[in-house]
């Protein structure tokens, strides 16, 4: 697999990336196996965050020995300095790394996140005087903010939500990245799981020398459809980008991404994954999706308070509620057949 250029990092990277949150959910000897398939198809980038449960010690068990040629990302939110200085050390040491390639500040979508960036930088600075860190990034939230994070020159990366149905972000964001030689890591190139042509998803990136997709496994074969993909290099036909439009327009605005930040619920409520019951309805038998599991997960929406916390953390501004309302009524349409 070729490498391109991660912006004015110099970092030289694979036209796709490992992202560390599906490993979570599987072995370490999984989460190898995973690991080592992406590394036998010339994937270099590896991108992580203390906040991926055990995703970082699982990499570092995997990346031992292998490290020469690697490049190793993490992240973590621009808490407090505090904070910012703790996680970067404990990153260090759950990957048995001495230096990271990467370190971004995680999840940021709105002007006020990004101050608090700012405010942080000196933190960020001093690691990378130490050695501990080589560059500085950022993941991104938010469409409307790309564009003014990039524009201040602070950063190296930018992580943002890129694929076929989100693409707003082609038409000034990555232009202005591009310009002020900012590298952009894509994550979400599946929609959360919301595209099942994985292929398909990223053809879509296909050509895009400035962007770099990152793919979530928890299977080793899954990455070889992907790598493949990647290696033909061809760009999508007039019958897949008819696909791709027809797949958006159906999809809207209001779908979950499946990233779960609004988990858990202070009242019980199961709101993952009844925020994705609709695209699970067209897609699976009605049986499927309305057996014993889905009775007792609709069960718990009758425990929403309103009081709109799940909305405060998601970093898409979904309107949660409606989504939950409307899939237990569509939950109780289909029993009532």
């Amino acid at each position: 697999m070729k490498k391109i250029r991660l912006g004015k990092s110099e970092l030289m990277v694979s036209q796709v990336g490992f992202g560390g949150i599906p490993i979570t959910r599987v072995s370490q000897q999984e989460a190898e196996k995973c690991i080592h398939r992406c590394l036998e198809h010339g994937i270099n980038y590896i991108d992580t965050a203390t906040g991926y449960g055990d995703s970082e010690e699982k990499i570092g068990k995997a990346i031992k020995g292998r490290r020469d040629g690697l490049v190793i990302a993490s992240k973590a939110p621009p808490t407090d300095a505090r904070f910012m200085a703790e996680s970067i050390d404990k990153s260090l040491k759950r990957m048995q790394i001495e230096t990271i390639d990467l370190y971004q500040f995680h999840c940021i979508k709105d002007r006020q996140g990004l101050q608090k960036c700012i405010e942080l930088m000196p933190v960020m600075e001093k690691a990378k005087s130490q050695g501990k860190i080589r560059h500085i990034g950022i993941t991104i939230h938010g469409v409307d903010i790309i564009k003014p994070i990039v524009e201040t020159g602070l950063f190296e990366t930018a992580m943002i939500a890129l694929n076929f149905i989100v693409r707003e972000p082609l038409e000034s964001a990555v232009p202005a990245a591009v310009k002020h030689d900012v590298g952009i890591i894509a994550m979400k190139p599946m929609a959360g799981g919301h595209i099942a042509d994985a292929s398909l998803a990223f053809k879509f990136f296909n050509g895009m020398d400035n962007v770099v997709p990152l793919v979530g496994i928890e299977k080793p074969e899954e990455i070889d459809q992907i790598a493949a993909t990647i290696e033909e290099d061809e760009k999508p036909d007039e019958r897949e980008l008819a696909k791709m439009d027809r797949i958006r327009s159906e999809s809207g605005d209001q779908f979950c991404r499946r990233c779960e930040y609004c988990m858990p619920c202070p009242h019980g409520v199961q709101i993952f994954p009844i925020t994705i019951y609709e695209s699970l309805v067209k897609r699976l038998p009605v049986e499927k999706v309305t057996d014993e599991s889905w009775k007792k997960m609709m069960k718990t929406v009758e425990n929403c308070t309103d009081c709109g916390r799940c909305e405060q953390k998601c970093p898409y501004d979904l309107k949660i509620r409606e989504i939950l309302a409307h899939s237990a009524g569509l939950y109780e349409n289909l029993i009532s057949k």
